[in-house]
C-alpha cells in the first residue's frame, strides 16, 4: 500500500514541501510521489527533482506524461487507472485547490467521494502564503525573469543553482584577463534572466565567490548559444571536464554588449566589486 502525493510539482517550491511532509507521516506505507510531466523547461531538471525527492525521505517519484489520451481521462478514471491500480493507493495528499481529470472537473470532494469506494483516505493541505500571496511556481518564475534571485531561493526553500561539467569553450575571458568556467546549462533548465550575478561555486576544490553570466556573450559572440560562464576572483586551478554547482545569490545588472574588450574589462572589475557588498 502506499501514501501519494500528486501535481506538477515545478521546483518542489515550500508549498509542494508541506505536501511532503504530511506525506512523511505515513510511515505504514511507501511514499510516492506522483508528478504531471508538463512539456517545456523546469525549475529544475529531471535529475534535480530526484535528488530533492531522495533528500525528502520519499522512496519514488513516480513521472506521468501530460499527453492528450491523459488530459482527455475524467476525474474517475484516472483515479482508478493510475492511483488504485497502478499504485496501491492508501493514503492521498493534496493541496486544497486541487483539481484534476478531464477540464479539470475532479477536485477534493471529487477525491473524497472515490476514497470511499475505493478506500483510501484524502489529506487536504492548505495553500501556503507569503507576504500576503500564495507560493507558487507561477510566481517564482516572474521573479526568474526580473532577476529577483534572493525572492525566488525564498520562495522556492533551496538555492537557485545550475550544475553541470566545466567544458572548455572560446578561451577569450583568458585572453582579457578573466578566465572563466564554462558550463552548458541542461535544456530542461530553466534559467533566470540573461544578465550577471553574483554567486557561490562549489566545486571538487571547495567553495569558491564569483561572478556568473548567463546569456549569448554579446561582446564576443555572435551566435545565440546560451552558456553560464563564472569568473572565480583568485582562482588557479584546473577544473576542466569537472562537475561544479554554481548557486544564483543576487542579480547585478543585465547582459549588454559593450564598444570595446577594453570597456567589457572595466565592467568586469566594477561587477567584481559587487561581492563586497553581498
Amino acid at each position: 500500500m502506499t501514501a501519494v502525493t500528486i501535481g506538477k510539482f515545478d521546483g518542489f517550491h515550500l508549498g509542494h514541501q508541506l505536501l511532503l511532509r504530511k506525506l512523511q507521516e505515513f510511515s505504514d506505507s511507501e511514499k510516492v510521489v506522483c508528478k504531471i510531466d508538463l512539456t517545456g523547461p523546469g525549475l529544475l531538471t529531471p535529475e534535480e527533482q530526484d535528488v530533492f525527492v531522495e533528500s525528502m525521505g520519499i522512496q519514488r517519484l513516480e513521472r506521468i506524461p501530460f499527453t492528450q489520451e491523459f488530459a482527455s481521462l475524467s476525474p474517475e478514471a484516472f483515479v482508478e487507472e493510475y492511483l488504485v491500480r497502478r499504485l496501491n493507493l492508501k493514503h492521498l495528499v493534496v493541496g486544497e485547490d486541487f483539481h484534476f481529470g478531464y477540464q479539470r472537473k475532479g477536485t477534493v470532494n471529487t477525491l473524497k467521494e472515490l476514497g470511499d469506494r475505493f478506500g483510501f483516505t484524502v489529506s487536504a493541505v492548505s495553500k501556503l502564503k507569503m507576504d500576503g500571496s500564495p507560493v507558487s511556481s507561477t510566481r517564482i518564475r516572474a521573479c526568474y525573469t526580473e532577476g529577483r534571485i534572493k525572492e525566488a531561493e525564498r520562495l522556492l526553500g533551496h538555492p537557485v543553482m545550475i550544475q553541470g561539467i566545466v567544458r572548455h569553450g572560446q578561451e577569450l575571458g583568458r585572453t582579457i584577463g578573466f578566465p572563466t568556467l564554462n558550463l552548458i546549462p541542461d535544456e530542461e533548465k530553466l534559467l533566470p534572466v540573461f544578465g550577471v550575478y553574483a554567486s557561490t561555486v562549489e566545486t571538487p576544490e571547495g567553495t569558491f565567490r564569483g561572478i556568473t553570466n548567463i546569456g549569448n556573450r554579446p561582446t564576443v559572440h555572435e551566435g545565440t548559444d546560451v552558456t553560464v560562464e563564472t569568473y572565480l576572483p583568485g582562482f588557479q586551478g584546473d577544473l576542466y571536464d569537472r562537475e561544479i554547482k554554481v548557486v544564483l545569490s543576487d542579480y547585478i545588472r543585465s547582459e549588454q554588449r559593450f564598444d570595446t574588450v577594453e570597456h567589457l574589462q572595466e565592467q568586469i572589475k566594477k561587477d567584481i566589486q559587487f561581492l563586497d557588498y553581498t
